[in-house]
């Protein structure tokens, strides 16, 4: 049993800090839930030295025994004895080098000071933190195994994690092509209760947040840096929304800057969150892929959009279905069959949901566009877009020149 003391804190001043970040609906000890933090301050993404420590020993434990600096025989008896393999630890090469050239990263954040900044830094952002010990922890970040980041930074809505999700991501420079196909894809995942997971960066992760928003829907953005550091800064109107309608995230304190290393492990969370990945437009060696390479390699299905051959940038999009990575989407349906929906079409017979039966009704034997179905069906565009979605979804309407018709 790892006690305040041990972390040379008192309980009191534990208690005080975790209250700052703390979410009502946390039932985690205070201790693991305040070493978690501490964790999170001082070790980098993906420090797996670090995962190791903590998943054999426990947030507080494994804090407790570096503060007081345990030797790397000692640790290799306490590895033994809870019953870890030591084989598995030579993975990380001589231990006590890594354990040497662990503390020397670690060294420079190993400060209280640091820790209590970043909790007031995020209090004054009225956000919170969650380990992996609290209820709101998405479980689907347990297969990032010992690269699964030490907790999570957060503003908005909390319980946007608890909805299953798709991860949409996508050229910085996008077409208008790119944009309308995001558009198109998101509309039947929103009908079918699925958050959006994107990096929040401009271009297709712009438009899968601010489209899934105009649905009504629930949004996460996964940052980079800190949460005082939101990037890019010319979003921060969208990433306002974001936060009233849905989540932000990052597993780096406030603080922390976005470097290129730290987008590069932004990505694994933002494929990790997704049941599935969907690349819309991305060139060869774009961070795209990158995230599309880290969810096959959780064994997540991955789906790519193809784009014009002389358009570079669908080359990644071209690269991941040429090598195998990633399946063919070109409609709805195919998303849906990659996400193992049944997209089997439904008769008329069977009924519609009030908003597609409204715009069918308002689309009659003829065709009508979409100002035309707000306006005579009495809808908002949010709901004539859902409604839209899922009666294409079920095929009883297809677009022309005019706006949309049933399907003959």
């Amino acid at each position: 049993m790892v006690t305040a003391a041990d972390l040379m804190l008192s309980t009191t001043d534990v208690h005080q800090l975790c209250s700052k970040v703390w979410l009502e609906e946390s039932n985690e000890e205070q201790i693991d839930y305040f070493a978690a933090l501490a964790w999170s301050v001082i070790c980098e993404p993906g420090d797996a030295f670090a995962g190791q420590l903590v998943s054999t020993f426990g947030a507080a434990r494994s804090l407790a025994l570096e503060l007081r600096k345990t030797s790397a025989s000692e640790y290799v008896s306490l590895f033994l004895e809870a019953g870890s393999d030591w084989l598995e630890m030579q993975k990380f090469g001589r231990f006590e080098r890594t354990l040497a050239d662990a503390r020397e990263r670690w060294l420079p954040r190993f400060s209280i000071s640091k820790v209590t900044s970043a909790i007031d830094a995020m209090a004054a952002l009225n956000g919170w933190f969650i380990s992996e010990q609290s209820n709101q922890w998405p479980k689907s970040l347990e297969d990032l195994g010992n690269h699964s980041p030490r907790g999570l930074w957060g503003i908005g809505q909390p319980q946007a994690m608890e909805s299953h999700a798709v991860a949409i991501v996508g050229s910085r420079i996008a077409t208008s092509y790119g944009e309308q196909v995001t558009g198109e894809l998101i509309a039947p995942l929103v009908s079918r209760g699925y958050a959006v997971v994107s990096g929040g960066a401009y271009g297709i992760d712009a438009q899968a947040h601010r489209a899934t928003l105009a649905l009504g829907a629930e949004t996460i953005a996964v940052m980079a840096g800190g949460l005082d550091r939101l990037y890019p800064s010319g979003n921060r109107e969208l990433f306002s929304d974001v936060a009233e309608r849905g989540l932000i995230l990052s597993e780096m304190p406030p603080g922390a800057e976005p470097t290129k290393w730290r987008f590069l492990q932004r990505n694994r969370l933002i494929a990790g969150l997704g049941q599935a990945t969907l690349v819309i437009e991305a060139t060869a060696r774009s961070g795209a892929v990158s995230t599309a390479n880290r969810a096959a390699d959780l064994g997540r299905p991955v789906g790519a959009v193809p784009g014009p051959i002389n358009s570079p940038n669908s080359d990644g999009c071209h690269q991941l279905i040429r090598d195998g990575k990633a399946q063919l989407i070109s409609c709805s349906t195919d998303i849906l069959e990659l996400l193992g929906e049944s997209t089997a079409t439904l008769t008329e017979d069977a009924g519609l949901g009030a908003l597609e039966t409204r715009v069918l009704d308002v689309i009659g034997l003829s065709s009508a566009n979409l100002a035309k179905i707000c306006h005579d069906g009495g809808l908002t565009r949010s709901e004539a877009e859902l409604g839209l979605a899922g009666l294409s979804l079920l095929g009883f309407i297809e677009q022309d020149s005019l706006g949309w018709r049933r399907r003959l």
